[in-house]
Protein backbone atom coordinates (compact mmCIF):
# COMPACT_ATOMS: atom_id res chain seq x y z
CA UNK A 1 0.00 0.00 0.00
CA UNK A 2 1.27 3.12 -1.09
CA UNK A 3 1.93 6.21 1.55
CA UNK A 4 0.94 9.22 -1.11
CA UNK A 5 0.48 12.27 1.15
CA UNK A 6 1.84 15.19 -0.27
CA UNK A 7 -0.24 18.22 1.72
CA UNK A 8 -0.16 20.62 -0.95
CA UNK A 9 -2.49 18.59 -2.60
CA UNK A 10 -4.66 17.00 0.22
CA UNK A 11 -5.13 19.81 2.21
CA UNK A 12 -5.82 22.02 -1.16
CA UNK A 13 -8.28 19.64 -2.08
CA UNK A 14 -10.07 19.37 1.65
CA UNK A 15 -10.22 23.09 1.57
CA UNK A 16 -11.35 23.54 -1.83
CA UNK A 17 -14.07 21.07 -1.53
CA UNK A 18 -15.39 22.62 1.66
CA UNK A 19 -14.97 26.37 0.66
CA UNK A 20 -15.79 25.88 -3.23
CA UNK A 21 -19.39 25.41 -2.36
CA UNK A 22 -20.08 28.81 -0.70
CA UNK A 23 -18.78 30.63 -4.06
CA UNK A 24 -21.47 28.73 -6.14
CA UNK A 25 -24.33 29.29 -4.46
CA UNK A 26 -24.40 32.36 -5.17
CA UNK A 27 -24.23 32.09 -9.03
CA UNK A 28 -27.35 33.95 -10.59
CA UNK A 29 -28.20 35.20 -7.63
CA UNK A 30 -29.71 39.19 -7.87
CA UNK A 31 -30.61 39.10 -4.30
CA UNK A 32 -28.00 39.87 -1.72
CA UNK A 33 -27.55 37.02 0.76
CA UNK A 34 -27.14 37.21 4.81
CA UNK A 35 -27.82 39.13 7.90
CA UNK A 36 -27.59 42.93 7.45
CA UNK A 37 -26.18 44.48 10.59
CA UNK A 38 -25.46 48.59 9.58
CA UNK A 39 -21.97 47.69 7.32
CA UNK A 40 -22.06 44.46 8.50
CA UNK A 41 -22.99 41.45 6.54
CA UNK A 42 -23.47 37.96 8.02
CA UNK A 43 -24.26 34.82 5.95
CA UNK A 44 -24.75 31.73 7.51
CA UNK A 45 -24.38 28.06 5.40
CA UNK A 46 -24.92 24.39 5.45
CA UNK A 47 -23.59 21.94 2.64
CA UNK A 48 -24.28 18.04 2.54
CA UNK A 49 -22.68 15.88 -0.04
CA UNK A 50 -22.84 12.76 -1.23
CA UNK A 51 -19.27 11.45 -2.91
CA UNK A 52 -18.60 8.12 -4.49
CA UNK A 53 -14.36 7.43 -4.61
CA UNK A 54 -12.90 5.03 -6.80
CA UNK A 55 -9.68 4.63 -4.86
CA UNK A 56 -9.76 6.13 -0.74
CA UNK A 57 -6.46 5.78 -0.93
CA UNK A 58 -4.42 7.08 -4.04
CA UNK A 59 -2.86 3.57 -4.26
CA UNK A 60 -2.67 1.32 -7.05
CA UNK A 61 -4.95 -1.09 -5.57
CA UNK A 62 -8.63 0.41 -5.60
CA UNK A 63 -9.97 0.73 -2.40
CA UNK A 64 -14.11 2.25 -2.94
CA UNK A 65 -15.85 4.01 -0.73
CA UNK A 66 -18.97 6.07 -0.31
CA UNK A 67 -18.71 9.07 1.23
CA UNK A 68 -21.42 11.55 3.02
CA UNK A 69 -20.27 14.92 4.42
CA UNK A 70 -21.88 18.13 6.76
CA UNK A 71 -20.06 21.13 6.00
CA UNK A 72 -21.64 24.34 8.48
CA UNK A 73 -20.25 27.46 8.42
CA UNK A 74 -20.68 31.23 8.23
CA UNK A 75 -19.42 34.44 5.81
CA UNK A 76 -18.59 37.79 7.30
CA UNK A 77 -18.19 40.85 5.55
CA UNK A 78 -17.79 45.06 6.28
CA UNK A 79 -17.24 47.51 4.81
CA UNK A 80 -16.18 50.87 6.33
CA UNK A 81 -14.85 54.36 4.85
CA UNK A 82 -11.97 53.67 3.19
CA UNK A 83 -11.25 50.17 4.85
CA UNK A 84 -13.10 46.71 4.76
CA UNK A 85 -13.03 43.16 6.48
CA UNK A 86 -13.92 40.30 5.12
CA UNK A 87 -13.75 36.04 6.87
CA UNK A 88 -15.50 32.99 6.37
CA UNK A 89 -15.31 29.65 9.34
CA UNK A 90 -16.11 26.63 8.73
CA UNK A 91 -16.61 23.34 9.68
CA UNK A 92 -16.61 19.27 8.19
CA UNK A 93 -17.27 16.21 8.86
CA UNK A 94 -17.01 13.06 6.77
CA UNK A 95 -18.32 9.39 6.90
CA UNK A 96 -17.00 6.71 4.83
CA UNK A 97 -19.21 4.09 4.71
CA UNK A 98 -17.41 0.66 4.44
CA UNK A 99 -13.89 1.59 5.76
CA UNK A 100 -15.19 4.29 8.63
CA UNK A 101 -11.46 4.78 10.12
CA UNK A 102 -11.14 7.53 7.70
CA UNK A 103 -13.91 9.01 8.75
CA UNK A 104 -12.20 12.89 9.00
CA UNK A 105 -13.21 16.32 10.75
CA UNK A 106 -12.00 19.52 9.19
CA UNK A 107 -12.31 23.53 10.46
CA UNK A 108 -10.78 26.25 9.23
CA UNK A 109 -10.89 29.79 8.99
CA UNK A 110 -9.80 32.89 6.79
CA UNK A 111 -9.93 36.38 7.78
CA UNK A 112 -8.87 39.31 4.90
CA UNK A 113 -8.90 43.12 5.74
CA UNK A 114 -7.98 46.05 3.68
CA UNK A 115 -7.16 49.87 4.25
CA UNK A 116 -6.89 52.60 1.48
CA UNK A 117 -5.72 56.43 1.41
CA UNK A 118 -6.73 59.10 -1.05
CA UNK A 119 -2.70 59.78 -0.65
CA UNK A 120 -2.07 56.38 -2.87
CA UNK A 121 -1.71 54.26 0.25
CA UNK A 122 -2.69 50.15 0.03
CA UNK A 123 -2.69 48.05 3.00
CA UNK A 124 -4.05 44.24 2.62
CA UNK A 125 -3.64 41.43 5.83
CA UNK A 126 -4.41 37.74 5.44
CA UNK A 127 -4.45 35.17 7.78
CA UNK A 128 -5.29 31.08 7.35
CA UNK A 129 -5.74 27.96 8.76
CA UNK A 130 -6.86 24.77 8.46
CA UNK A 131 -7.12 21.96 10.62
CA UNK A 132 -7.44 17.90 9.65
CA UNK A 133 -8.04 14.80 12.12
CA UNK A 134 -8.29 11.67 10.02
CA UNK A 135 -6.41 8.90 12.07
CA UNK A 136 -5.66 6.00 10.02
CA UNK A 137 -3.32 4.97 12.90
CA UNK A 138 -2.00 0.60 11.99
CA UNK A 139 -2.41 0.31 16.08
CA UNK A 140 -6.15 0.03 15.17
CA UNK A 141 -5.97 -1.89 12.06
CA UNK A 142 -5.64 1.26 9.75
CA UNK A 143 -2.57 1.16 6.84
CA UNK A 144 -1.02 4.61 8.18
CA UNK A 145 -1.36 7.00 5.46
CA UNK A 146 -3.30 9.81 7.07
CA UNK A 147 -2.88 11.47 10.39
CA UNK A 148 -3.65 14.97 12.04
CA UNK A 149 -2.26 18.03 10.15
CA UNK A 150 -2.31 21.33 10.39
CA UNK A 151 -1.73 24.68 8.38
CA UNK A 152 -1.55 27.92 9.33
CA UNK A 153 -0.44 31.21 7.43
CA UNK A 154 -0.16 34.86 7.41
CA UNK A 155 0.34 37.45 4.66
CA UNK A 156 0.69 40.89 3.74
CA UNK A 157 1.02 43.49 0.90
CA UNK A 158 1.42 47.06 1.41
CA UNK A 159 1.87 49.34 -1.67
CA UNK A 160 2.30 53.18 -2.72
CA UNK A 161 2.01 55.45 -5.58
CA UNK A 162 4.89 57.00 -6.12
CA UNK A 163 3.41 59.11 -9.06
CA UNK A 164 0.78 58.60 -11.23
CA UNK A 165 2.94 55.96 -13.67
CA UNK A 166 4.77 54.02 -10.92
CA UNK A 167 4.07 51.82 -7.96
CA UNK A 168 5.73 49.87 -5.31
CA UNK A 169 4.40 46.67 -3.30
CA UNK A 170 6.39 45.20 -0.21
CA UNK A 171 5.09 41.58 0.33
CA UNK A 172 5.70 39.09 2.79
CA UNK A 173 4.38 35.86 4.07
CA UNK A 174 4.66 33.63 7.12
CA UNK A 175 3.17 29.58 6.93
CA UNK A 176 3.81 26.63 9.08
CA UNK A 177 3.00 22.69 8.69
CA UNK A 178 2.69 20.33 10.76
CA UNK A 179 1.72 16.56 11.02
CA UNK A 180 1.15 13.79 13.35
CA UNK A 181 4.68 12.46 13.72
CA UNK A 182 3.92 9.27 15.91
CA UNK A 183 6.39 6.73 13.88
CA UNK A 184 4.33 3.83 15.76
CA UNK A 185 1.10 4.70 13.74
CA UNK A 186 1.59 6.38 10.55
CA UNK A 187 4.34 6.09 7.97
CA UNK A 188 6.31 9.28 7.79
CA UNK A 189 5.81 12.93 6.66
CA UNK A 190 7.57 16.13 7.01
CA UNK A 191 6.39 19.89 7.60
CA UNK A 192 8.22 23.01 8.12
CA UNK A 193 8.12 26.75 8.66
CA UNK A 194 8.54 29.18 5.62
CA UNK A 195 8.93 32.86 5.66
CA UNK A 196 8.81 35.01 2.88
CA UNK A 197 9.16 38.54 1.14
CA UNK A 198 8.84 40.54 -1.74
CA UNK A 199 9.24 43.69 -3.50
CA UNK A 200 7.59 44.26 -6.31
CA UNK A 201 7.54 47.76 -9.33
CA UNK A 202 4.87 48.17 -11.16
CA UNK A 203 5.45 51.13 -14.46
CA UNK A 204 2.22 52.18 -16.69
CA UNK A 205 2.79 51.64 -19.97
CA UNK A 206 -0.50 52.05 -21.56
CA UNK A 207 -4.34 53.01 -19.67
CA UNK A 208 -4.78 49.37 -19.17
CA UNK A 209 -1.31 47.80 -18.71
CA UNK A 210 1.72 47.71 -16.46
CA UNK A 211 5.89 46.64 -16.64
CA UNK A 212 6.32 44.29 -13.68
CA UNK A 213 10.30 43.69 -12.02
CA UNK A 214 9.39 41.64 -9.02
CA UNK A 215 12.07 40.17 -6.67
CA UNK A 216 11.70 37.90 -3.83
CA UNK A 217 13.31 35.59 -0.85
CA UNK A 218 12.06 32.40 1.06
CA UNK A 219 13.12 30.57 3.71
CA UNK A 220 11.91 27.00 4.45
CA UNK A 221 12.84 25.09 8.32
CA UNK A 222 12.69 21.62 7.62
CA UNK A 223 11.00 18.70 9.89
CA UNK A 224 12.52 16.10 8.07
CA UNK A 225 16.54 17.01 8.28
CA UNK A 226 18.65 14.36 9.99
CA UNK A 227 22.17 12.58 9.86
CA UNK A 228 23.89 16.35 10.15
CA UNK A 229 21.78 17.59 7.32
CA UNK A 230 20.72 21.37 8.09
CA UNK A 231 16.90 22.47 8.37
CA UNK A 232 17.55 25.43 6.53
CA UNK A 233 16.93 25.96 3.39
CA UNK A 234 16.40 29.64 1.24
CA UNK A 235 15.73 31.09 -2.00
CA UNK A 236 15.43 33.38 -4.28
CA UNK A 237 13.76 34.59 -7.61
CA UNK A 238 14.01 37.64 -10.05
CA UNK A 239 11.40 38.16 -12.19
CA UNK A 240 9.85 40.15 -14.94
CA UNK A 241 6.42 40.84 -17.13
CA UNK A 242 3.36 42.39 -17.61
CA UNK A 243 0.07 42.76 -15.64
CA UNK A 244 -3.52 44.60 -15.90
CA UNK A 245 -4.74 48.31 -14.94
CA UNK A 246 -8.40 48.58 -14.03
CA UNK A 247 -10.66 46.81 -16.17
CA UNK A 248 -14.10 45.30 -15.90
CA UNK A 249 -13.39 42.03 -17.84
CA UNK A 250 -10.45 41.46 -18.21
CA UNK A 251 -7.21 41.11 -15.61
CA UNK A 252 -4.14 39.60 -15.40
CA UNK A 253 -0.50 39.07 -14.17
CA UNK A 254 2.19 37.15 -16.15
CA UNK A 255 6.07 36.84 -15.16
CA UNK A 256 8.93 34.61 -15.56
CA UNK A 257 12.72 34.53 -14.92
CA UNK A 258 15.17 32.90 -12.77
CA UNK A 259 14.71 31.10 -9.42
CA UNK A 260 17.96 30.02 -6.83
CA UNK A 261 17.39 27.59 -3.97
CA UNK A 262 19.97 26.56 -1.36
CA UNK A 263 18.83 23.55 0.02
CA UNK A 264 20.24 22.27 3.36
CA UNK A 265 22.81 25.60 3.14
CA UNK A 266 24.99 23.39 0.97
CA UNK A 267 23.17 22.19 -2.39
CA UNK A 268 22.23 24.87 -4.72
CA UNK A 269 20.08 24.80 -7.72
CA UNK A 270 18.63 26.91 -10.25
CA UNK A 271 16.04 27.19 -12.56
CA UNK A 272 13.21 28.63 -14.77
CA UNK A 273 10.08 30.21 -12.96
CA UNK A 274 7.08 31.71 -14.14
CA UNK A 275 3.65 33.38 -12.06
CA UNK A 276 0.54 33.39 -13.86
CA UNK A 277 -2.61 34.45 -12.59
CA UNK A 278 -5.16 35.49 -15.40
CA UNK A 279 -9.56 35.98 -15.91
CA UNK A 280 -11.67 36.90 -18.49
CA UNK A 281 -15.82 37.59 -18.28
CA UNK A 282 -16.34 37.03 -21.53
CA UNK A 283 -19.63 37.84 -21.76
CA UNK A 284 -22.61 37.73 -19.33
CA UNK A 285 -22.78 33.94 -19.55
CA UNK A 286 -18.95 32.87 -20.33
CA UNK A 287 -15.88 33.93 -18.12
CA UNK A 288 -12.26 32.04 -18.22
CA UNK A 289 -9.45 31.63 -15.87
CA UNK A 290 -6.02 30.10 -15.82
CA UNK A 291 -2.82 30.17 -13.36
CA UNK A 292 0.35 28.61 -13.58
CA UNK A 293 3.41 28.81 -11.28
CA UNK A 294 6.70 27.29 -10.20
CA UNK A 295 8.89 26.89 -7.26
CA UNK A 296 11.48 25.00 -4.87
CA UNK A 297 10.28 22.92 -1.61
CA UNK A 298 11.04 20.61 0.74
CA UNK A 299 10.20 17.03 0.31
CA UNK A 300 6.97 16.10 2.35
CA UNK A 301 7.34 12.41 1.73
CA UNK A 302 11.19 12.03 1.24
CA UNK A 303 13.65 12.70 4.01
CA UNK A 304 16.36 15.00 3.35
CA UNK A 305 14.86 15.44 -0.21
CA UNK A 306 13.77 18.69 -2.05
CA UNK A 307 11.68 18.68 -5.32
CA UNK A 308 10.77 21.84 -7.95
CA UNK A 309 7.14 21.81 -8.05
CA UNK A 310 5.44 23.34 -11.74
CA UNK A 311 1.44 23.67 -11.61
CA UNK A 312 -0.83 24.66 -14.51
CA UNK A 313 -4.69 24.83 -14.04
CA UNK A 314 -7.30 26.81 -16.45
CA UNK A 315 -10.99 26.82 -16.18
CA UNK A 316 -14.02 27.97 -18.17
CA UNK A 317 -17.86 28.89 -16.58
CA UNK A 318 -20.70 28.68 -18.32
CA UNK A 319 -24.40 30.49 -17.09
CA UNK A 320 -26.93 29.24 -19.63
CA UNK A 321 -29.61 30.56 -17.50
CA UNK A 322 -30.09 32.83 -14.64
CA UNK A 323 -30.32 29.46 -12.17
CA UNK A 324 -27.28 27.65 -13.47
CA UNK A 325 -23.78 27.55 -13.85
CA UNK A 326 -21.85 25.52 -14.67
CA UNK A 327 -18.12 25.26 -14.61
CA UNK A 328 -15.56 22.53 -16.33
CA UNK A 329 -11.52 22.67 -14.66
CA UNK A 330 -8.37 20.77 -15.95
CA UNK A 331 -5.39 21.02 -13.69
CA UNK A 332 -1.68 19.61 -14.10
CA UNK A 333 1.24 19.36 -11.40
CA UNK A 334 4.41 17.90 -12.00
CA UNK A 335 6.93 16.97 -9.13
CA UNK A 336 10.77 16.61 -9.87
CA UNK A 337 13.01 15.63 -6.50
CA UNK A 338 16.51 17.55 -7.04
CA UNK A 339 18.61 16.66 -4.70
CA UNK A 340 19.68 13.17 -3.10
CA UNK A 341 21.35 11.58 -0.23
CA UNK A 342 21.71 8.40 2.25
CA UNK A 343 21.66 5.56 1.05
CA UNK A 344 18.93 5.93 -1.69
CA UNK A 345 20.30 8.25 -4.26
CA UNK A 346 17.75 7.02 -6.64
CA UNK A 347 15.14 8.94 -4.89
CA UNK A 348 16.41 12.34 -6.47
CA UNK A 349 15.27 10.97 -9.67
CA UNK A 350 12.09 10.17 -9.17
CA UNK A 351 9.44 12.67 -11.07
CA UNK A 352 5.59 12.52 -11.10
CA UNK A 353 2.98 14.38 -13.11
CA UNK A 354 -0.61 14.62 -12.05
CA UNK A 355 -3.53 15.38 -14.33
CA UNK A 356 -7.03 16.17 -13.31
CA UNK A 357 -9.79 17.49 -14.93
CA UNK A 358 -13.75 18.21 -13.02
CA UNK A 359 -16.98 19.09 -14.36
CA UNK A 360 -19.35 20.82 -11.89
CA UNK A 361 -22.82 22.13 -12.17
CA UNK A 362 -24.56 24.29 -9.36
CA UNK A 363 -29.12 24.94 -9.99
CA UNK A 364 -30.54 27.36 -7.37
CA UNK A 365 -34.03 26.32 -5.96
CA UNK A 366 -34.72 29.44 -4.61
CA UNK A 367 -33.13 32.52 -2.52
CA UNK A 368 -32.07 29.82 -0.01
CA UNK A 369 -31.47 26.43 -1.65
CA UNK A 370 -29.36 24.67 -4.03
CA UNK A 371 -28.79 21.97 -5.58
CA UNK A 372 -24.82 20.46 -7.20
CA UNK A 373 -23.59 17.76 -9.01
CA UNK A 374 -19.96 17.36 -9.69
CA UNK A 375 -17.98 14.37 -11.53
CA UNK A 376 -13.84 14.28 -10.98
CA UNK A 377 -10.66 12.58 -12.35
CA UNK A 378 -7.38 11.82 -11.33
CA UNK A 379 -4.39 9.97 -12.98
CA UNK A 380 -0.66 10.19 -11.64
CA UNK A 381 2.35 9.19 -13.62
CA UNK A 382 5.73 8.40 -11.92
CA UNK A 383 9.27 7.34 -12.98
CA UNK A 384 8.60 4.57 -10.05
CA UNK A 385 5.21 2.10 -10.48
CA UNK A 386 4.78 2.72 -7.14
CA UNK A 387 3.48 5.90 -7.12
CA UNK A 388 1.18 5.36 -9.96
CA UNK A 389 -2.63 5.20 -9.57
CA UNK A 390 -5.43 6.73 -11.27
CA UNK A 391 -9.35 8.01 -9.14
CA UNK A 392 -12.50 9.23 -10.05
CA UNK A 393 -15.33 10.69 -7.94
CA UNK A 394 -18.91 11.33 -8.47
CA UNK A 395 -20.34 13.88 -6.08
CA UNK A 396 -24.34 15.14 -5.23
CA UNK A 397 -25.22 17.48 -2.77
CA UNK A 398 -27.21 20.08 -1.75
CA UNK A 399 -26.32 24.56 -0.18
CA UNK A 400 -28.51 26.42 2.44
CA UNK A 401 -27.83 29.61 2.71
CA UNK A 402 -29.41 32.47 4.17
Amino acid sequence: MVMFEKTTLMVAIASLAVVVCPVYVQAGDDQQQGFKFNNLNVSPFVNLEYTYDSNVDYDKNDYDDNIFRINPGVDLSYVGNEWGLSANGWYAYDWYSEYDILNASRYGDSIEFYRETASGWRLILGQRYLKSNQDDSMLEGGRGLWRKRSEWALNGALSYELSERTTVTLNGMYSKLTYDEDSSQYAPLYGWEEWTGGLELARKLTEKSNLLLNGSYQNYVSDGATGGTSSQSTGYSLMAGFGSRATKKISYRALTGMSWFDYADGDQMSGWTYSLDSSWAINRKWAWSVAASSYFQPSEREQNQAMEVYTFSSGVSYQPMRKLTTRFDLAYRREENQYASGLAPQLGSITEDRFEARLRADYKLNRYASVFCGLEYMQQLSDDSTYEFDRYRGTLGMSLRY
